[in-house]
């Protein structure tokens, strides 16, 4: 049985990669370890690390907190751009995922589009064209290393980013620590930013990344490594002291336990169960809205429960942008309106957004939003046994991105939250493919025996 069934998981491959000769292709793992040898996975990596955002500042940046550029990003940034356009070239497996992944496409067009009537439009093709590069990154992962090997692959990076930082901390405090001579907020002196540029930066980040590490465990890494690797972005969290970042810690393995709960429940009970699961964290963000919770997170975080005040200013930004004049289209994509409508930064990746795209096509892209979730969604009550921790990811990543970005701007920007929103896009296809093909199998096992 288990021979048969692998044999079948090859067919399958071939079917969903070379459609035009069926079981003529290179399995589904041979594909992969064609398409991506170690040197290539090692650049991959490095590239990935590059547009987390790392090394900004330490690059890119002087004392005073000024953009000055950097010729090394500047080439990073020309090279990252060529591999990606190179690999689709070469991948025709990478070909076939980066067409048929149209909730990438959909922000990408809109953000070149903006550019016709934004309030700078020089500045929105430049954050366009880094947006589509950073988004194509994430489906070269998965066009590379099909399934869990994704999964795997960009973990592993986190954790490294993790250990690079704590490395950054001690090797080079003043720019991996926030100083009192800082140019700005030096209310957070003393807290790590590691090799990114803020706190928040690698609170978030080290956040999910522990929240992966502690769902996955030796999935991702042996049982020694996997400690160490922990360890280093626990302490990477302790070093940040970010709310972000625990709430991170703590919703990433929950909506994965969430999803493998369903995903192993009978087929006619997932949906139910799901429906179930929605109720319930509404009912949570009620009692957060009604002040329900408000001694708990005081009490065990020690964070206002008006969101560090961004609750307050988010009511004064909209104002002034309805009467901005850019309220119908928005101010274009990258293109700063934000400053123009209020001395605060945002914070709220929906806010930023509206501002971008306004009443037209910002309900585009938030529907491009909700597609994305409810693909994750149906990969999950779709999900065969053997395919459960791969199937979860993209519900689950793609739920704690929407949570986070209530404080925090990661959406269609140059950061991990668009190369992993790709990731997840690119499963959904490809693992969609895959139960279709497999229930194809099922039902028709003469014609398999035929081609095999």
């Amino acid at each position: 049985m288990p021979e048969l069934l692998t044999r079948q998981m090859d067919i399958i491959a071939d079917r969903i990669f070379s459609p035009s000769s069926p079981g003529k292709g290179p399995g589904l793992m041979q594909a992969a370890a064609q398409a991506a040898p170690i040197p290539v996975r090692l650049l991959l990596g490095i590239l990935v690390i590059f547009y987390f955002p790392a090394f900004t500042i330490q690059l890119a940046m002087d004392a005073t907190g000024r953009w000055v550029g950097s010729p090394l990003l500047q080439m990073i940034t020309i090279g990252s751009e060529l591999f990606v356009f190179a690999t689709i070239l070469v991948s025709r497996h990478t070909r076939a995922l980066i067409s048929q992944s149209w909730p990438v496409w959909v922000p990408v067009i809109a953000a070149f589009a903006s550019a016709l009537w934004s309030y700078n439009r020089v500045g929105t093709i430049q954050a366009a064209n880094t947006y589509m590069t950073t988004a194509l990154l994430g489906l070269i992962i998965v066009g590379q290393l099909p399934g869990f090997q994704s999964i795997r692959f960009v973990v592993r990076t986190m954790a490294v980013g993790c250990l690079l930082s704590i490395l950054w901390v001690f090797l080079f405090p003043e720019t991996a620590v926030h100083q009192l001579t800082d140019p700005y907020q030096t209310v957070h002196a003393g807290l790590w930013r590691g090799v990114f540029s803020h706190k928040q930066g690698l609170g978030y980040f080290s956040g999910v990344t522990l929240g992966l590490l502690l769902y996955y465990r030796t999935s991702i890494f042996p049982a020694p490594v996997w400690a160490f690797f922990l360890a280093c972005s626990g302490a990477c969290l302790v070093g940040t002291q970010s709310a972000t970042g625990i709430i991170a810690a703590a919703i990433a393995p929950a909506f994965l336990s969430m999803a493998y709960f369903v995903a192993r429940l009978p087929v006619p009970l997932r949906q139910p169960m799901f429906v179930k699961f929605a109720i319930a964290i509404g009912v949570l963000g009620a009692a957060f809205k009604l002040g329900i919770l408000d001694y708990l997170i005081v009490g065990t975080l020690g964070k206002s429960t008006d969101l560090s005040g961004r609750a307050e200013f988010w009511p004064i930004i909209l104002r002034n942008f309805y009467s901005s004049g850019y309220s119908l289209f928005g101010g274009g994509f990258g293109a700063r309106i934000a400053a123009e409508m209020s001395e605060w930064s945002v914070d709220n990746g929906y806010v930023d957004k509206f501002l971008e795209f306004g009443y037209v096509f910002s309900p585009l892209i938030f529907g491009t939003f909700v597609a994305i979730l409810w693909g994750g969604i149906r990969l999950v009550i779709a999900n065969p046994a053997e395919q459960t921790r791969t199937n979860i990811f993209p519900f689950a990543i793609w739920s704690v991105t929407l949570i986070l970005n209530i404080t925090e701007s990661n959406f269609m920007t140059k950061c991990l939250s668009t190369v992993l929103t790709s990731i997840a896009v690119g499963l959904v296809i490809q693992q969609t493919q895959l139960i279709s093909s497999i229930s194809f199998s099922r039902k028709s096992p003469v014609e398999y025996r035929r081609v095999d």
